[in-house]
């Protein structure tokens, strides 16, 4: 039997993998990992959220501008090699299930919303947020073919403590991306931090895309993520 931890671990030392964040994280034993029957299905999306819950409880505490931690998920089913719509259809449906159990009891973090088509969106559990990384067996992007669906969980906090740290860090996954599979995803490239949500999947999404997720938050008022997450100038 196929141990899916062994193989993500695999994966992230792979020369086709980009990701320095994950890599340090590995290398610091700071990767939680949780496995699941089957992406986008009710009862794993529950199985999910639990391990989530504990994982986003306790997270606050243990990120400084030096902290590389990520929470991984991986699944069972489906089995084989899906297109990247389909992929991105089972993504939104997941991360839904568990924003509908999550929003009964928790809210928003502090300056973000978990409005998909604003630019300090960020995907919520219990009131911290997350940028999300999408992985399957049928990823056009070399970094993101995973052999089996997953999903990464990325603290957005993480991210403002890292200050400038994140952009030299940012720079040298483009540049690393550029050299294993021939160019900077496009899609970050064209939409940068005009709409997270967009990057979710991994897919080139078309001009008029309209993410298939509805917030049951109430509207934020503060946004940061559009201001703070800048490249400094000067």
């Amino acid at each position: 039997m196929s141990d899916p931890k062994a193989e993500l671990e695999a994966f992230i030392q792979t020369t086709e993998f980009s990701c320095l964040g994950a890599r340090a994280a590995l290398k610091k034993g700071s990767i939680v990992h949780g496995h699941y029957p089957a992406l986008g299905d009710p009862e794993s999306a529950r199985a999910h959220y639990r391990d989530m819950l504990g994982y986003a409880r306790g997270i606050r505490s243990t990120l400084s501008d030096k902290s590389f931690r990520t929470f991984v998920s991986t699944f069972e089913e489906p089995g084989g090699v899906l297109d990247e719509e389909e992929y991105e259809r089972l993504l939104w449906r997941h991360l839904q299930l568990i924003h509908d159990i999550d929003s009964r009891t928790y809210g928003l973090d502090e300056g973000a919303t978990s409005d998909p088509g604003e630019p300090n969106f960020g995907f919520h559990v219990a009131g911290h947020s997350f940028f999300v990384v999408g992985m399957h067996p049928g990823s056009s992007r070399a970094s993101r073919r995973f052999s089996r669906p997953a999903i990464a969980f990325n603290s957005l906090m993480q991210f403002m403590l890292l200050g400038d740290k994140f952009f030299s860090m940012q720079d040298a996954i483009r540049k690393r991306e550029t050299t294993n599979n021939g160019s900077v995803n496009p899609s970050f490239t064209t939409y940068e931090y005009q709409m997270p949500s967009r990057h979710f999947s991994g897919r080139m999404t078309e001009e008029d895309w309209k993410c298939p997720f509805t917030s049951r938050h109430e509207p934020s008022s503060v946004k940061y993520t559009s201001d703070v997450m800048q490249r400094p100038t000067g």
